[in-house]
Formats: C-alpha cells, sequence, structure tokens
C-alpha cells in the first residue's frame, strides 16, 4: 500500500454488499435525473413537432395578402420559406356531400396541416389529393391513381387524378364537406381576398422582436401562437418558464434524495471505522488525509454509479419507447417521435450525481478527520448519553411496555441521529407524493378523460322519425345486432339535445364563477337564470356514467319514477384573464329540486315552470366535451324528457318523435379490428335514407394508445421513485440498528431477550415512519400546491389533493421500515453480540 488513499478500494470491496446497494441508489437517482432532463426536452420538441403537424409549420401569415405585399416578401431578406395557399368555393357532390377544391404551392403544401394517408402531394394543376373517405363519393368513385370529373379552382368541369389520400378527419365527415388540394404555383395564384401567404424566418432571426415589423406591412398579419409559444419565440413565455420550474422543482427533490440516500450509506461507514480512523491517526495519519480517504470512497462509487446511471436512464427510454413503436403505437399520437439526445442535459445530469455524492459524503468526511485517537480507540464514538429535560412531552410509545419506553427513550437521546433519520423518510415520502400529483395532473391535462376515446364509428341522420313512422330510425334490434359483433365495447343511441332555462335561487350559484368569469346573468325577482344543455342518456350510457358518479344514483329506472336529473356543474369558462378554468358553476345537491322554465316568458304569469329532481352529480360528462364553457349539463332518461318536451310542445306525439334514437356511436375494445364492424355499419347506412357513417377507428386507435403511453411513462417514474424512497428508508433504518450494535450487546448482557430487542427496534422504525410521514405528508402537500400553482397557469383546474395514494405510500414506508430492520436483527442475533463484545474487552 503507498498511500492511505489505497484503502479506499480495500473497504469497499470487503463491504461489497453496502457498496453495490449505495452504487444501485446512485444508478437510479442519476437515471431519473436524467430521464427527467431528458424526457422534459423530448415533450417540449416533440411538442413542437406535434403543433407543426396539426397547425402548421409556418410562424406568420396573412389573411388579406395583397399583389405588392406578396411581392415585397418574396424579396424579403429575413424569410426561410414563403408559401400561397387559396381557399377554393364549396362544390355539391350529391344532396348530402360536397367537396372544396383548394389550391396550394409546393412551400404551402409544406406549412400547411396536410398528410397523407398514401401516394403523394399535387405536383401539377391536374393532380388532386383527397381524403380517404370522399373517394367513394367523387364521379366515378375513383381509388388512388384513379381520375374523376369536378369543377376547377377556375369554375371549369375538368378532369383529374388522384394522386394523393389524406388522413380522415371526423369533422368534415360529420358535415360532409371536405376540402380537397390541387398544386397551383404562386405565380398562377390571385392574391386577393381568398388567398393567404405564410412564411417563415431564418433560423438566427429572432421572430418575437420582428413581428412588429411584420404586422406594419399589413394588419391582417396572424401568428402561430402555439408554436410560436413552444419554441419561446412569443411575447407570452409562460409555458416555457412553467415547465422549467417544475422540473427543476421535481429534480431537486431527486437531488435531496439522493443525498439522503448517500449520507446514510457514508455515515455507517464512517461509524464503522471510527477505531480504524483512530488507529491511522495515532499512525500520524492527518485529518486532511482522513477526509480525503472517505472521498475517495466517494469518488470511486461515483465513477461506477454516475455513468452507468446515464447509460441506464438514456437507453431505458430508448427500449421502451421502441417497443412501443415495435408494437404498433404511434408514440404521443405523433407521425414520428424523436427521443432528442442533448448534451447539456447529459452533462448536467453528470455534475448533478457527482456534486450530490460530495456533498453527502462531505459530513461524514468531516466527522471522520475529526475523530480524536484516544477516544476512538477506546469505541467511545458511537454510544451518546442521554441529554435530560426537566419538561418532555409524553410519547405515545410508552403505553408499549418497557419496549416501547426504550425506544422513546432511544429517539430522544441523540437529536442529530434523529433528524437525520426522520429527515430522509420525509424527503422520500414528500418526494413520492409530489412526484405522484404532478404526474396524475399531467395526464388528465394530456388524456382523454370521458368515454370519447373508444368511440370509433357515429351512424347519424338528420331524420327524426324513418319511413314507417316509427320514432326510432336505429331499431332495436339493429342495435342488438350491433352490441353482438366481436370487439364491441358498447353501442349507444345518439339522440337529440336540448337546452333550457333555469332558475337557480342566487345563493346556490357560485360566487366564484360569477366574479372570474364577469358573466352578466338575467335575473327573475331574487333568483337568476342560467342556461343548461339535457341530454338523453340510454342504459348503455348511463352505465358508462356510473364511472363518474360523484354521489347519488344513475339507475334508470329510479330516474324515471322520481322524475329525476343527474347534473355535471362542473364547468370550464374562459376567465377575465384570457385562461380556461375547470370550476363548479352551481352547488346544488342529490335531493334538490331543479326548477326548469319549459316556455321562458318575460311575464312571470305567462312562464311555464316544471321541477324536477336531482338524482346524481357527476364530476363530468361522460360522453362529448368533458366540461361546458358555462352552462349547466343535465342528463336523464326518456320519460323525464318526454314529460318536458310535453309540457314545451302540448303534444305527447311531437314528445315521443323528438325523444327518438337517430343514430348510434360504437365504442370499440383495445386491440379489436374494427374492419368487420365499419362492413356491418355500411350495410345498415344504406337501410337508412339519409344516414352518414363516420369512421373515427384510426384516431381512437391513437388516442388510446396515446392514453397507454402517458401511464406508462408516469406509473415507470413512479416505481423508480419508490424504488429510491424504499432504498433510502433501507438504509436509514438499518444505519439505526448497525450503529448500535454495542449497545443491543449490553441490552443482552443485562438480561433482554432477542424478542424484547426485535419489539423495541421494530417500534422505533414505525414511530420514525409516524413522525417521517406526517411530515412527509405536510410538505408533500405543499410541494403539491406549488405544483398545482404552476400548472394551473397553462390549464386552470381546482386544486384536489389525491389523499389515497400518499396515504398508501405512507403505509408502504412504514411496512419497509418494519422488514428493514429484520435482516440486521437476525444478523446481529448469529454474530452472537456478547461474544464481540468479550473479545473488545
Amino acid at each position: 500500500m503507498r498511500s492511505y488513499g489505497a484503502m479506499a478500494g480495500r473497504y469497499l470491496k470487503q463491504q461489497r454488499k453496502k457498496s453495490v446497494l449505495t452504487i444501485i441508489g446512485i444508478i437510479l437517482s442519476v437515471a431519473l435525473i436524467s430521464s427527467l432532463g431528458t424526457m422534459g426536452q423530448a415533450l417540449k420538441d416533440n411538442m413542437i413537432l406535434n403543433t407543426k403537424y396539426e397547425e402548421g409549420s409556418f410562424y406568420f401569415g396573412y389573411s388579406k395578402p395583397s399583389p405588392e405585399l406578396y411581392k415585397t416578401l418574396q424579396k424579403h431578406i429575413l424569410i426561410d420559406q414563403l408559401g400561397v395557399y387559396r381557399a377554393g368555393n364549396e362544390i355539391p357532390l350529391t344532396d348530402e356531400y360536397s367537396v372544396k377544391l383548394s389550391t396550394a404551392d409546393e412551400e404551402g403544401f409544406k406549412l400547411l396541416p396536410i398528410h397523407l394517408y398514401e401516394g403523394r402531394l399535387p405536383a401539377a394543376d391536374h393532380e388532386l389529393a383527397v381524403e380517404q373517405w370522399l373517394l367513394d363519393k367523387l364521379p366515378g368513385t375513383p381509388g388512388l391513381h384513379g381520375s374523376t370529373q369536378i369543377e376547377g379552382p377556375d369554375g371549369k368541369t375538368r378532369n383529374y387524378e388522384i394522386v394523393g389520400v389524406l388522413n380522415n378527419q371526423k369533422r368534415s365527415q360529420s358535415k360532409g364537406s371536405s376540402e380537397a388540394f390541387t398544386y397551383a404555383p404562386s405565380a398562377n395564384t390571385a392574391i386577393d381576398s381568398q388567398a393567404m401567404v405564410l412564411l417563415t424566418l431564418k433560423p438566427e432571426v429572432d421572430i418575437n422582436q420582428q413581428v412588429e415589423d411584420f404586422k406594419k406591412l399589413n394588419d391582417s398579419l396572424f401568428t402561430n401562437h402555439q408554436l410560436l409559444a413552444l419554441m419561446g419565440e412569443s411575447a407570452d413565455g409562460n409555458l416555457n418558464l412553467t415547465l422549467a420550474i417544475i422540473f427543476g422543482t421535481l429534480i431537486g427533490l431527486v437531488v435531496l434524495s439522493t443525498v439522503a440516500v448517500i449520507y446514510n450509506a457514508f455515515h455507517i461507514a464512517v461509524i464503522e471505522r471510527i477505531r480504524q480512523f483512530g488507529l491511522l491517526r495515532t499512525l500520524g495519519a492527518s485529518p486532511g488525509q482522513i477526509r480525503s480517504l472517505v472521498l475517495r470512497e466517494a469518488t470511486m462509487l461515483s465513477a461506477i454509479g454516475v455513468p452507468l446511471g446515464l447509460l441506464i436512464g438514456w437507453f431505458g427510454m430508448w427500449l421502451v419507447l421502441w417497443l412501443m413503436t415495435q408494437s404498433g403505437m404511434k408514440i404521443m399520437m405523433m407521425e414520428t417521435f424523436e427521443l432528442t439526445f442533448h448534451w447539456w442535459i447529459m452533462g448536467g445530469s453528470f455534475v448533478i450525481g457527482f456534486a450530490a455524492v460530495y456533498i453527502a459524503a462531505w459530513l461524514p468526511a468531516r466527522k471522520a478527520s475529526s475523530v480524536s485517537p484516544v477516544e476512538a480507540v477506546k469505541g467511545a464514538g458511537s454510544i451518546v448519553r442521554e441529554s435530560y429535560r426537566r419538561v418532555r412531552i409524553p410519547s405515545l410509545l410508552g403505553l408499549m411496555g418497557i419496549e416501547g419506553q426504550m425506544a422513546s427513550n432511544n429517539i430522544r437521546r441523540n437529536r442529530t441521529k434523529f433528524l437525520i433519520t426522520t429527515f430522509s423518510i420525509v424527503i422520500s415520502i414528500t418526494l413520492f407524493i409530489s412526484f405522484h400529483y404532478f404526474t396524475s395532473q399531467a395526464l388528465t391535462i394530456t388524456t382523454t378523460t370521458n368515454e370519447d376515446d373508444r368511440i370509433a364509428f357515429q351512424l347519424n341522420t338528420n331524420l327524426l322519425v324513418d319511413d314507417t313512422g316509427k320514432p326510432n330510425v336505429v331499431s332495436d334490434e339493429a342495435m342488438k345486432v350491433i352490441g353482438g359483433l366481436p370487439g364491441i365495447h358498447g353501442v349507444y343511441g345518439i339522440y337529440q339535445s336540448f337546452d333550457f332555462q333555469i332558475v337557480v335561487p342566487e345563493p346556490v350559484l357560485k360566487s366564484d364563477f360569477v366574479e372570474k368569469t364577469n358573466m352578466a346573468l338575467e335575473r327573475v325577482d331574487t333568483n337568476l337564470i342560467l342556461y343548461s344543455d339535457l341530454f338523453l342518456y340510454d342504459e348503455a350510457r348511463l352505465k358508462e356514467a356510473s364511472k363518474y358518479l360523484q354521489s347519488g344514483t344513475v339507475d334508470p329506472k329510479l330516474l324515471a319514477d322520481q322524475d329525476g336529473v343527474i347534473l355535471v356543474q362542473t364547468v370550464k369558462p374562459l376567465t377575465t384573464d384570457g385562461k380556461k378554468e375547470i370550476m363548479p358553476i352551481t352547488r346544488y345537491k342529490v335531493g334538490d329540486k331543479l326548477t326548469i322554465m319549459t316556455e321562458y316568458s318575460s311575464e312571470p304569469a305567462k312562464q311555464q315552470i316544471r321541477e324536477v329532481t336531482v338524482a346524481g352529480i357527476l364530476t363530468q360528462s361522460p360522453f362529448g366535451a368533458p366540461y361546458q364553457e358555462n352552462t349547466l349539463v343535465m342528463i336523464a332518461a326518456k320519460p323525464t324528457i318526454a314529460k318536458l318536451m310535453e309540457a314545451r310542445t302540448g303534444s305527447a306525439d311531437d314528445a315521443s318523435a323528438m325523444t327518438g334514437r337517430t343514430g348510434l356511436e360504437v365504442a370499440m375494445k383495445d386491440g379489436a379490428d374494427p374492419e368487420p364492424v365499419k362492413q356491418r355499419l355500411e350495410e345498415l347506412s344504406r337501410t337508412i335514407p339519409g344516414s352518414r357513417l363516420v369512421d373515427i377507428a384510426e384516431e381512437q386507435k391513437e388516442t388510446r394508445n396515446f392514453n397507454l403511453q402517458m401511464k406508462i411513462f408516469v406509473y415507470g417514474f413512479l416505481i423508480i421513485i419508490g424504488v429510491i424512497g424504499s432504498l433510502n428508508i433501507i438504509n436509514t433504518v438499518q444505519t439505526n440498528l448497525l450503529l448500535r450494535r454495542k449497545e443491543i450487546g449490553l441490552l443482552q448482557a443485562v438480561g433482554m431477550t432477542m424478542g424484547q430487542i426485535r419489539r423495541m427496534a421494530s417500534l422505533e422504525g414505525m414511530w420514525f415512519g409516524v413522525i417521517g410521514s406526517f411530515w412527509g405528508i405536510l410538505l408533500g402537500v405543499g410541494f403539491s400546491y406549488f405544483l398545482y400553482l404552476q400548472l394551473s397557469s397553462v390549464q386552470g383546474f381546482p386544486f384536489e389533493f389525491p389523499w389515497g395514494a400518499p396515504l398508501a405510500a405512507c403505509g408502504a414506508s412504514l411496512l419497509v421500515g418494519m422488514i428493514s430492520v429484520q435482516g440486521p436483527l437476525s444478523r446481529m442475533e448469529k454474530a452472537n453480540l456478547l461474544e464481540e463484545l468479550r473479545e473488545e474487552a
């Protein structure tokens, strides 16, 4: 051995298990830090790509350009891409379907959100690209590379070759009108009020600084706001700042947890070797050399753990994404998702990892360097005398017998050890709670939150009755046949929706809603008038609604018997500060009477009023938009709505017709083949005059995949956090016991059995867990509220803390602590501490 530093490697080899456990803690922590940074940046990069996919890749545009403006832009030195798009006129194909033939030049196609299903984009004025569903509606029912004759942009009918098939759009299918595209060079395009000029700037240009200058050229300037905000080029830098604060906070908590894990490992290593350090001091080692010895151990552990953590973090994420793509998933619903590599993230994670280890090792290194040779050789450094106080708060552990009293005294005796142990447990629980809150809220914001993500097909019609005069256009038999097909999750009837005015007592209306929206409401005497939407749900829809039930019932029989309605009184209005915010609009409870105006009149004597009972309250709408902007949502079964409509129209026959089934929606199971269902629905559609089949199966599949991917990322991070926290607690509890080997031997020497010692140690671990859980929950709620403030600046929603998972985490930490004491106690029992004491004596 040439130097004291060589002892570091020898010790780590001798204590392989502890060294491996410490390295695993470093690896997991660094992997999590680098993964958070990489995923945050990758999300931002791919959100930019996704925004370009959905909104277009242009920065600015002019909705009313002039020929002079276009010539100026062509010569502008800062412009990188300049494209022209010109909207076409509506061309009827049949009584129900139409197409709008628009033109774009080569750059226009690049800047617009136009996406091919197959084929290519037009490159000549006789070529055409149309949505897939429109092919069989065009004259001649052409396929890809086929031809059709329709009216061109110049008003003359001409022959077009289909060179590209575009992705289906739900909105265009529902309207029965789609936009098709042909090519027109900018030189041949009329620059007028129907044209639109789109542009991007060169990479080195400060986009935000150029907005005003470009607006001076023409007042019709508009910006691709979401894209510029993500690029950090918007006047509002709120999104980027919010992301930086959120991920900075989470990474800070991970670093604290890492410091706690590593500190415990080095603390126990130093205390166990107090005698060795004392002997080194007697042989002439200086405090600096002792300190360097401990820090060299930290360097060796970091040199192994930090690079491995970076590699595992990067390749772990790459592997997960690769497995997703191999299973046919579109990552984040994007055509191409790239796991972008950023050296600054890896370099920052490397520095943070080493810094966390050195910070954690510094205090134990100082303790080792300050060891008195005489006291260390005597072994007095590991036992701390109890510091008595005149007044003490009684401990509940005192009720647990002699073992509980001794556990209480042990906890109170060493304040430093108490703070270290408690801090370690507190930071673990705080980290888990904060991550759980952030990931659960991010999941709610980014994924579909109701049953609409399962809807793959819609069969719509504008008819109220069919040719036979029956009230249901789609028969019960047809619903049953479709429902029996393989892969069907549910078949739901489509019905008319109705709007009513509700008489709301002023105390029932939430004052926050009025204050934040500044909405003017009409008054009738002392009451307010609120608009509402009434939806008819059949039994299949009511069954799904039960998942969102906050209170009351959704039973169709009870709803009919009580004249009951189900309320969704949570709305998502645009507040006065320009932000969407989720909030309740009223404070109705189950059993309250709801006053509905079936006929409104400014004269109270002429108003027709009917009361219904609030039978249930939902957290959100199960179908359609989860939240309305400023209207109350009522859901009812057919008998209740029929009575309301009869009161409005005065005719039972009209009420029956208005509550008839006008179509259906089909929800698919995950992974089911939609083609057989589509074929059967097409057959049904041909038997119903005026019906229209909407095929959104591909969109539904992508949405479901996106929701699944978000859950994989969320729960993957939570599992890693749970493992880090468990390692932290295990290290803490075991440190507590192993530092007291001599003390436990003395207790055995005075007659305490191993069973009593085990009970005493378990009670200590449990009490540390209780105290750590209390402060962990308190800090976790605080950090969660801080994260809520950041997230709500992007999208407003009320602060609702999910108590279930944090309480489960506290229970799990107690369980881990209780189990972790058993190993060291078993080893002490086998080692025969009494014999060790005799040898030391």
